[in-house]
């Protein structure tokens, strides 16, 4: 086949899901760029995708891209674009670019604008599965991602406290609790963050390169973390997760089976929410929803000590 331009999602585990699909892809076109918000763009370096060009944009000109990255979608000169995100300006934005002939989900209304589009499905599935899905608009069958290489790992435990957003996130006084707990196992434990935080004695790994996390992950024997990035560029190095998810949905972004791992989760009537906070559900005392709050050192230490 000939040259495909795919538009990627706007979030590092949604990228990660997608690598199933861009391999896939990859095995039957001769070409394929993928476009990428440029934070992202050392993901195709550390996880590259044969046959593939990356085409990366300032995250801050979204969905109105600069001259540059319009003149390389031009010059990549793809025959058809592909949408990973469901929105309209997605499409939009491809379409001003130059890429006429578009595929994807018939989602926002925007099928006029497909070529070629598929209902979504009517019920919950993975996003893997989701993304996976459209190559019936290619009649190509699906060829997982490598899986990845085994590395010899060390007596090191990797927390990631942070999240997208905070009412996703664990509190950071529960997994310094956990650090503790570990520590006195006799392991090592290393926090990463987004941001500065203050985690005791403990080391504090401020805003990596992601080549950086990732030969981290690769030495490590097991991450704890939020329904977030880290926790699924922890499963593509290999690595045993423990997931603690909240209002998010496991069934839809939880642990791909790439790697050992465990999720944390206490489901509720409202389970899983729309995360409109806290707009359809009360906030605890702590400022966090419920479903996350209920959430013990306990029951995580416990999971943790079994992986």
């Amino acid at each position: 086949m000939p040259s495909l331009l795919v538009k990627l999602p706007n979030w590092m585990g949604d990228i990660l899901f997608s690598y199933d699909l861009l391999y896939s892809l990859s095995r039957h076109f001769d070409r394929i760029a993928v476009c990428t918000s440029s934070q992202f763009r050392e993901l195709f370096e550390i996880f590259p995708v044969p046959r593939t060009t990356v085409i990366a944009y300032a995250p801050e000109s979204w969905p109105h891209w600069d001259p540059e990255t319009i003149h390389e979608i031009e010059d990549f000169r793809a025959d058809a674009g592909l949408l990973l995100p469901n929105s309209i300006g997605a499409a939009l934005a491809l379409r001003w670019a130059g890429v006429s002939k578009l595929y994807g989900y018939d989602t926002e209304r925007r099928d006029f604008l497909l070529a070629g589009a598929l209902k979504p499905p009517g019920y919950r599935i993975h996003q893997t599965d989701y993304f996976l899905r459209l190559l019936n608009l290619f009649g190509i069958s699906e060829t997982l991602y490598p899986a990845p290489a085994a590395a010899q790992r060390e007596r090191t435990v990797v927390i990631h406290p942070g999240a997208s957003k905070k009412e996703r996130a664990w509190h950071l006084e529960r997994f310094l609790e956990i650090a503790k707990g570990l520590q006195e196992r006799g392991v090592n434990v290393q926090f990463v963050s987004g941001e500065k935080i203050h985690a005791g004695d403990f080391p504090v790994l401020v805003r990596p390169s992601l080549w950086e996390f990732t030969e981290l992950l690769r030495k490590s024997s097991l991450f704890i973390g939020n329904d977030s990035g880290p926790l699924h560029l922890a499963q593509q190095c290999g690595t045993p997760v423990v997931g603690i998810y909240g209002p998010g949905d496991p069934k839809v972004t939880g642990p791909r089976p790439i790697s050992l791992a465990r999720v944390v989760y206490h489901s509720f009537p409202c389970s899983p929410c729309r995360q409109r906070y806290f707009r359809e559900c009360d906030p605890s005392e702590n400022g966090k929803p419920f479903c996350i709050e209920r959430i013990t050192v306990n029951e995580v230490l416990r999971i943790c000590a079994q992986m």
